[in-house]
């Protein structure tokens, strides 16, 4: 190799090794202060999934960040942001509408006790984030391509799950009708959305009641660096929900309750 072949070389490894050290300490910190703890070796398989989404999105659409600030903070901080609501081992959790893995693949990694399901309708998507869970060695991580209409009606899947996570799913009258027939009785759905919640909420309010769970309690908070307003949802099932939720396929979207 030429010598300034091989500076170059070297020039670009201290660079790239200079970011992720800087990407580290920004991003323990902003994890301290949302009161999360993670390990090295966490850090390390977060940063390996957004490598590996990012060459996957070149063959796949799975997401249109490709700044990896950016992706640190909207993808893996924001996810991460659900931490508080694992509030014991074991449990067992659906990301619905999970696309490439988020939020589902950062807190599978965060919480490897937990017993992950991640549901999309698109295979492709599915085979890909089932790829990313096989190369970050996470045998907590089920992946399935099918539509929640018809898994929230199967044995195994209705009123199995803890706790149901969704991220840019649908509005909220939509997406009520598809997860809590997924929670048991008690059960929590983390839903996730920006700052035009509100307007949101107030189209659910027939959605909640017909599903027969609580109010939500909401908890919002501010990405760094001017990221974003972001909220979190939690809607608590009361009691089971009706055999007519959800409708059919198509039908929570095309006319929501």
């Amino acid at each position: 190799m030429f010598y300034f072949e091989r500076r170059r070389l070297i020039e670009s490894l201290a660079s790239t090794l200079k970011g992720m050290l800087a990407m580290h300490a920004s991003f323990k910190a902003w994890l301290e202060d949302a009161g999360v703890d993670i390990t090295e070796q966490q850090f390390t398989k977060l940063s390996k999934y957004l490598q590996l989404l990012k060459e996957k999105n070149e063959e796949l659409n799975l997401t249109r960040i490709t700044d990896n600030r950016e992706a640190w903070i909207k993808h893996i901080l924001d996810s991460l942001m659900a931490a508080p609501f694992f509030e014991k081992p074991g449990m067992r959790v659906a990301d619905i509408g999970t696309g490439g893995g988020i939020p589902g693949i950062p807190l599978a990694i965060l919480f490897p006790s937990a017993k992950f399901t991640l549901i999309d309708s698109t295979e492709k998507k599915m085979a890909a984030v089932a790829e990313f869970a096989h190369k970050l060695d996470l045998p907590n991580v089920h992946c399935i391509a099918g539509r929640i209409e018809a898994l929230a009606h199967e044995p195994g899947h209705r009123e199995e799950y803890d706790l149901v996570l969704a991220r840019a799913l649908a509005p909220l009258r939509t997406l009520v009708e598809l997860a809590i027939p997924l929670i048991h009785p008690y059960g929590n759905v983390i839903a996730y959305k920006g700052p035009e919640y509100i307007s949101e909420l107030s189209q659910a309010k027939n959605a909640v009641d017909k599903l027969r769970c609580e109010s939500p309690r909401v908890f919002q908070y501010t990405l760094p660096e001017g990221m974003g307003e972001r909220t979190l949802l939690r809607f608590t099932k009361k009691t089971v929900t009706s055999d007519a939720y959800p409708r059919r396929d198509g039908v929570p979207t095309k006319r929501p309750l």
